[in-house]
């Protein structure tokens, strides 16, 4: 089980800790969060923090040599922080819990108390221990800095209950625990919910696929979150934290690293992070740069061209926090990211590997802006938060429409997408475990989709889309703990939601559709904690989409919104730290009015509502540490789902599987930690299974995919206040088909495959400064 919160990996530096020595500290008073890090990269050790709530309380400065189980002693004394020694580098600090009264004043102990992990996304930070629900957690050893590039990728790499479709970077879709409506991209809501801290991210486009760099966890709350997040969480939401601005110490860091990928050319990527106090304790600037070059490895030997699906991606991200007040911060942000794609990255059947024959070139961009204001005030136990945002999203692809047409034609589609929210909440945790969160969100999506088609400089306009959602909410939840074992949630919210859609570039026809919604979505759950590590837990929950207007051979057509419920239950054992957790669940789905984006024969998208499904899924985690220096970790999650009751014109899909979630998905990995002269050297390796899975629904997209290993190794040493890392992935050069999609003017022939990217090796480097 990974920890929430902020951690730090810590560059080594020889005679620390792990040697049973001293080290020599110079870290001054501040906030938990910033003197953790500092002391990580002193003593070249791991730090978690299980609760993320402490990461700004203030604690005492440390100066002088001594090891680091008194330097936390020293530093947490007299704060509600305490720490835990989980191995030879390993330290998590928790919150402390009070003392139960003695009942024999003679000879009386106290145990020591158990390690709390924080939920930050019940919007209430509940202890999971206590939530109703399942939720996957990756801390900052999870997301080390040689995969922060990948993006969304590693994520997926990460947790079986999350899948992609692997179009390419900037381009997927990502779906959670079997949520998944079609391959395509298109005019419907996400149905992922995925968010920046409290800001929300996305609602109609693909996955911005932000890189990771300085995120300090990811939570990943599985099964629909319509109380809490409203529409477009149907599956669930990906919640990214970063880490806040420091107000009191400069701090920074540089990564670069290079890459070879067999039969491709080479990559690189470079970072650089830097916090910058302007005015003590009161005004800081937190600054994140990065760019990367993915080399290509797909050849088109019939356009004379190799290599061609090179991405270049470039970004940034920037907060500026005023503290007026110690209860008060103030967080302004922004975010840009821009990713080009030369080309697709898919093959075709019949031809040597990785190759594929395709008329004309498939570029692809993917253009992201976010600016956000985020307020929050401390109110004694009541926490303020008010998160506003605007993003500028757009995205343009180009497509090979030869092959349906027979000569060299371009397909392109630009989407433009303009999101306005804000979400305003009070929240309270109480002292026994419960607490309770109510808020107002007020939502406006723009999304545009203009579409042409044509010989290449002579494309002709087709019909395009212009939806709007405008929505208001409601909401609140609540546990409440029944005695000291029993905590029940329940909660809802009222959703009123406006539609407004157009036509575009069309002579005639109807082209304003004005719609109007109410939607209740209730939720409930039920926790017994039958001992100080196990807990059972059920819930129910729904999610909804709205509705839309799609064009189809040039004519409108209406899609319904679509809405699912969940049912599930699980147990998990367990705490951070101990040398074995587990977490294992149950849940079932029912969906109704599926929206799904979908192509024709001609391989024009269009949108439709194809039936009624049913998503039937059972998961299991573990983690085990048979050693202080090794632990051993494993998922699964497997999946079974059918469209029970289909729409008319997909009758004879009746009882075929929804698209895209592998019936099977396997995980087992290693972390081994040793010294070798004198130095700390991590070791990690992975191997995951993916199953098989279809493309689509409809015997157009009646195409298989899946069924292929993906392995990882990777190793970790600093030398001085340099960490080089080592890593590599698919080791064994495996040709698998991880996706049956390139392009969809080509779907009729099912000659598409998307190859694993071939074996690729990278060597990188971390400073901090």
């Amino acid at each position: 089980m990974a920890w929430t919160g902020v951690g730090a990996m810590g560059v080594a530096s020889t005679g620390g800790v792990a040697m049973g020595g001293a080290t020599t500290y110079n870290i001054a008073a501040g906030p938990l969060r910033t003197a953790l890090v500092n002391i990580g990269e002193t003593a070249g050790i791991t730090i978690g923090l299980a609760d993320s709530a402490l990461g700004e309380i203030r604690v005492h400065a440390v100066h002088g040599r001594m090891s680091t189980a008194a330097a936390l002693s020293h530093m947490l004394a007299g704060t509600p922080a305490w720490f835990r020694q989980i191995d030879a580098q390993t330290f998590l600090v928790v919150r402390r819990s009070p003392p139960a009264p003695l009942r024999h004043a003679v000879r009386a102990t106290i145990p020591p108390p158990i390690p709390e992990i924080v939920v930050t996304g019940s919007k209430r930070s509940a202890a999971l221990s206590n939530y109703p629900g399942s939720v996957a957690m990756l801390d900052p050893s999870d997301l080390s800095r040689a995969e922060a590039a990948r993006g969304s990728d590693t994520l997926v790499a990460l947790l079986p209950i999350l899948s992609s479709t692997h179009l390419g970077p900037g381009r997927n879709k990502l779906f959670i625990r079997g949520i998944a409506d079609s391959s395509f991209n298109g005019p419907t809501e996400a149905t992922v919910g995925q968010y920046l801290g409290d800001v929300r991210l996305n609602y109609s486009a693909p996955d911005p696929d932000l890189a990771l760099y300085d995120i300090g966890s990811v939570e990943v709350l599985e099964g629909p979150q319509g109380t809490l997040y409203g529409a477009g969480s149907l599956g669930g939401v990906i919640r990214l934290q970063p880490t806040p601005p420091d107000l009191t110490h400069w701090a920074g860091s540089l990564s670069a690293g290079i890459a070879n990928t067999a039969h491709g050319t080479a990559s690189g990527d470079g970072a650089i992070i830097l916090n910058v106090p302007l005015i003590d304790d009161r005004l800081a600037l937190r600054m994140v740069g990065y760019g990367s070059l993915d080399g290509g490895y797909i050849d088109d030997p019939s356009r004379g061209k190799s290599a061609i699906n090179r991405t270049i991606t470039r970004g940034g991200r920037m907060t500026l926090r005023f503290a007026p007040a110690p209860d008060w911060t103030i967080d302004l942000g922004g975010v840009r990211q821009d990713i080009d794609s030369r080309d697709g990255q898919y093959a075709t059947r019949g031809l040597p590997a990785l190759q594929r024959a395709s008329v004309i070139a498939q570029p692809f961009d993917n253009d992201y802006s976010l600016a956000s204001l985020e307020i929050h005030h401390q109110m004694g136990t009541v926490s303020l938060i008010s998160a506003t945002s605007v993003v500028d999203h757009d995205v343009g692809s180009t497509y090979d429409a030869s092959p349906a047409i027979a000569t060299p034609t371009r397909y392109h589609e630009q989407h433009d997408i303009m999101l306005v929210t804000n979400e305003t909440r009070l929240s309270h945790r109480a002292a026994t475990g419960g607490g309770w969160t109510i808020g107002i969100e007020l939502l406006r999506s723009a999304d545009r989709l203009r579409r042409t088609l044509g010989p290449a400089g002579a494309e002709a306009s087709l019909a395009g889309t212009s939806n709007t959602v405008e929505e208001a909410s409601l909401y609140g939840e609540a546990t409440l703990a029944l005695g000291s074992r029993w905590f029940a949630t329940a909660g809802g919210r009222l959703s009123v939601t406006r539609q407004v859609g157009d036509v575009l570039d069309l002579a005639s026809g109807d082209d304003d559709h004005d719609r109007h919604a109410l939607a209740a979505l209730p939720s409930i759950g039920l926790t017994w904690k039958a001992a100080p590590r196990l807990a059972f837990y059920a819930r129910y929950q729904e999610g909804f989409r709205p509705g839309g207007i799609a064009v189809q051979a040039g004519a409108v057509q209406h899609f319904e919104g679509d809405s699912v419920a969940t049912w599930e239950a699980g147990l998990r054992y367990g705490a951070a730290g101990d040398r074995f957790s587990a977490v294992a669940a149950l849940s079932y789905a029912h969906w109704e009015d599926i929206q799904a984006d979908l192509v024709d024969a001609q391989g024009l998208p269009y949108t439709a509502n194809i039936g009624s499904g049913r998503i039937a899924g059972i998961e299991l985690k573990s983690s085990w540490r048979p050693t202080d220096t090794l632990t051993v970790d494993g998922a699964l999650f497997a999946n079974e789902s059918d469209l029970s009751k289909p729409d008319p014109a997909f009758a004879g899909e009746k009882d075929a599987s929804l698209p895209n979630i592998a019936d099977l998905t396997l995980r087992l990995g290693f972390t081994y930690h040793m010294q070798f002269a004198g130095r700390p050297i991590s070791l990690t390796g992975s191997a995951d299974y993916v199953g098989h899975s279809r493309l689509g629904v409809g015997p157009l997209l009646d195409l298989h995919q899946g069924g292929y290993v993906e392995t990882r190794l990777g190793m970790s040493v600093p030398v001085g206040r340099v960490t080089l890392s080592l890593a590599a992935n698919n080791l064994l050069n495996a040709r698998g088909n991880i996706f049956a999609l390139g392009d969809p003017f080509g779907v009729t022939n099912a000659d598409q495959i998307t190859p694993m990217r071939p074996r690729t090796v990278r060597l990188g480097a971390t400073v901090p400064f």
